[in-house]
């Protein structure tokens, strides 16, 4: 009965080529572990300079300068599939021609110094004669098969020593470490490797096995690094895939809600005009009959004045209805507007957001393709040590086992690498919809409430910027020395939850003035007036900034250049970064690469506060004392200018603009500072007209809009306070 292979537990596919599919021949080992047959790496090295790609695990491999030939030859792979075909010839018993006599017969045995089968008498013969003593314990017969008692060790001690490299006469007695553990005679030591460390093999061969499996051993620990990234790659494609199904359905019910809102004020307003048509219609019959008995009784004598009466009444009657009419069509349709409007704003937020799931499940199939390979890398080692190992052939793993563990090493360092973004790739959390069904919102006429914020402290401390997230927290940011800015995490009671220290870029000279703007429900884009631009995690407190000094730097001019504030198309995913004496925005990704420069219209110099709204940019100019509207195409590098805001006209004062923002349904809020006085002005959803003006009794630093359980809010925050003020925001 044939015995099994000693390799009966490794796939077939593992002595396989993997270009040419079939058995290796002359395989050749690359420096990843993979090997190839010699005449289909050859192919793959045709056209090739200086580096390659391994077909199966990408690894760059560099080519050796005698090319094919400075590639190791797998000799533990050509000792297996010898076996292997030795073992078939046994078990199918074929015919071979003997070494010794030259006859055609069954095999019986093998000599592995003869390199040949031998016939029954053949091997009796090798067997009885002190000729071939040596031969004796290198001969494999067939009922070393059939016994099963041929084990890997076994057939480790029957293959021949190899021969010396540089004297292939001569058996090779010991192994130079000093060149890779080459097997060299006696003759080297005196000559070619003379001064070498030269060992015995079996020491050798002992001590690289103890580093293997060391090398496994940390391995097979961090094995489930890799599988615990995969799980956490599926995890948040899950995720993405439910806040994008989440998301929709939140826009769905909005825009149904406003729609079916927006329906039943168009049939009010149908109701209400055929209400007024017939009450009138019936108003009218009534007058008719009176002036009709009142003309019976008069007769002819007033039928004139009768007749002129009827007349002024139709045409009183019918002006009315044409008025009523005019003012019914001019509602319906700024609804029939507004829908459109509400229609285009969800096929665009729907548009953005499948590009940012498409974008996001790009990212983790990158993470998942890189997990991959490391788990094909793994397992591809695992199986080689593994053979290597159970050979227990002392030649192999001094001649394997560096290679090995040269190859393990870099997969040991990728799996203990840490990917704390993988979290984050499911934060595509966006704003709620505008709400455009809200023709007009009132601001309380008394503070709400304030928000203490006297946990920020600074010798020069001073509030540039406060921001809200869709978690419902409230971020402040300014200066908080003259060589530190802050970011700080506090709730609507005014309590931190988290605060960040930030160093002034060395060197600079400017300001440390941080302004901060929302990106996403979790992440603020902040930008300091030393020109670091950069984006906050509010979850974890982790701040990842860029120096963007090289952009002032090729603007030609000797005025002081540097941010000055910062807004966001959370849509895009954009960051929109204002200055100073640049005439220009620049825009960068999320990632924080830059994308390109804005060139403003010339009227705009210092922009102190910026705003994207509606697709469209609006500013706050220091120098023009303006607020301007411009236009923000992707396609183009210089912004068009729109229109200005009304400016408020109070007082007889000079008033320039300081802050701006905007709330839910879209109305827009600027702040003004004229003199020692303050106001705040309330645009319609364009920003063309304004509408409201309030008084403040003190000098509005900067402003948001905040979402609570009670509607929305506006905040406050006055010049070099530690308060926010909070108004009522109440839509009619």
């Amino acid at each position: 009965m044939a015995c099994p292979s000693p390799w009966k537990d490794i796939a077939d596919t593992f002595f396989e080529c993997s270009i040419c599919l079939d058995l290796f021949k002359e395989p050749k080992l690359l420096p990843c572990l993979h090997r190839f047959c010699k005449q289909c790496l050859e192919a793959i090295l045709e056209g090739q300079a200086g580096t390659f790609e391994c077909p199966l695990c990408k690894d760059v491999c560099n080519i050796p300068n005698n090319r094919i030939d400075g590639f190791k030859t797998d000799f533990h792979m050509k000792s297996m599939l010898q076996f292997i075909q030795l073992q078939k010839t046994f078990e199918n018993k074929e015919e071979r021609e003997c070494i010794g006599c030259e006859k055609k017969s069954k095999v019986t045995a093998y000599c592995f110094i003869c390199k040949g089968f031998l016939c029954v008498q053949c091997y009796q013969y090798h067997l009885a004669n002190k000729m071939f003593v040596k031969h004796q314990k290198h001969l494999l017969a067939l009922n070393d098969l059939e016994g099963k008692s041929l084990t890997q060790e076994k057939l480790a001690s029957l293959m021949e020593a190899p021969r010396c490299h540089i004297h292939p006469e001569h058996k090779a007695k010991l192994c130079c470490c000093t060149c890779g553990n080459l097997p060299v005679c006696m003759t080297c030591t005196y000559d070619e490797h003379k001064g070498h460390e030269l060992r015995d093999v079996r020491k050798v061969a002992k001590d690289e096995r103890e580093h293997l499996k060391e090398i496994l051993e940390e391995l097979v620990k961090r094995k489930d690094t890799v599988f615990d990234i995969a799980d956490k790659i599926n995890r948040v494609n899950n995720d993405v895939l439910s806040i994008v199904v989440e998301t929709k359905a939140k826009w769905k019910t909005q825009y149904e809600d406003q729609t079916r809102e927006l329906q039943n004020e168009k049939e009010k307003e149908k109701r209400e005009f055929n209400r007024f048509k017939t009450a009138l219609e019936e108003s009218t019959r009534k007058k008719m009959k009176e002036l009709e008995t009142e003309m019976e009784e008069k007769i002819r004598k007033i039928r004139d004045e009768y007749d002129r009466m009827i007349k002024i009444k139709t045409r009183e009657s019918k002006e009315k209805e044409d008025t009523k009419r005019n003012e019914k069509e001019k509602r319906e349709l700024k609804i029939d507007e507004t829908m459109s409007r509400l229609d285009a704003v969800m096929n665009e937020r729907n548009k953005t957001i499948d590009e940012q799931q498409q974008r996001k499940l790009r990212d983790t199939q990158n993470l998942s393709d890189l997990c991959n390979q490391w788990i094909n890398k793994f397992e591809n080692l695992s199986t080689i040590s593994s053979s290597v190992l159970e050979s227990y052939n002392h030649w192999t793993d001094a001649q394997c086992i560096p290679d090995i563990r040269a190859a393990s090493e870099p997969l040991v360092e990728d799996i203990m690498k840490d990917f704390p973004e993988i979290e984050s790739l499911s934060d595509i959390t966006m704003d709620d919809l505008p709400i455009l069904c809200i023709d007009k919102v009132n601001i309380s006429d008394n503070v709400e409430s304030v928000v203490d914020i006297d946990v920020i402290k600074g010798n020069n401390f001073f509030l540039t910027s406060i921001t809200s997230t869709g978690s419902g927290n409230i971020v402040v940011s300014g200066r908080l020395s003259d060589d530190h800015s802050f970011i700080t995490v506090i709730n609507r009671q005014g309590c931190q939850i988290r605060h960040n220290k930030i160093d002034r870029v060395k060197g600079s000279s400017l300001d440390p003035n941080r302004h901060s703007a929302a990106l996403s429900r979790d992440k603020i884009a902040s930008v300091c007036g030393s020109n670091q631009v950069g984006v906050y995690n509010i979850h974890d407190g982790s701040f990842t900034q860029n120096n963007i000094t090289f952009l002032f730097d090729d603007i030609k001019t000797v005025d002081t250049k540097y941010a000055t504030c910062i807004t966001t198309d959370t849509i895009r995913g954009h960051i929109i970064v204002g200055t100073r004496n640049t005439g220009l925005l620049f825009i960068f990704d999320e990632e924080l690469n830059f994308i390109r420069a804005l060139k403003l219209p010339e009227v705009i110099k210092w922009s102190r506060d910026i705003l994207y709204h509606e697709g469209v940019l609006l500013i706050c100019d220091a120098e023009s004392r303006c607020a301007c509207a411009v236009t923000m195409d992707t396609s183009k590098t210089e912004a068009e200018l729109l229109y200005e805001l009304p400016k408020p006209d109070i007082d007889g004062l000079t008033w320039n603009p300081r802050s701006i923002c905007k709330d839910r349904a879209g109305f827009v809020y600027i702040s003004w500072y004229g003199s020692d006085k303050c106001i705040i002005t309330q645009y319609s959803q364009d920003g063309q007209q304004l509408l409201t003006t309030k008084w403040t009794g003190d000098r509005v630093r900067c402003m948001t809009t905040l979402m609570t359980e009670k509607g929305e809010k506006l905040l406050v925050a006055t010049l070099q306070s530690r308060k926010m003020l909070c108004y009522s925001l109440m839509p009619e």
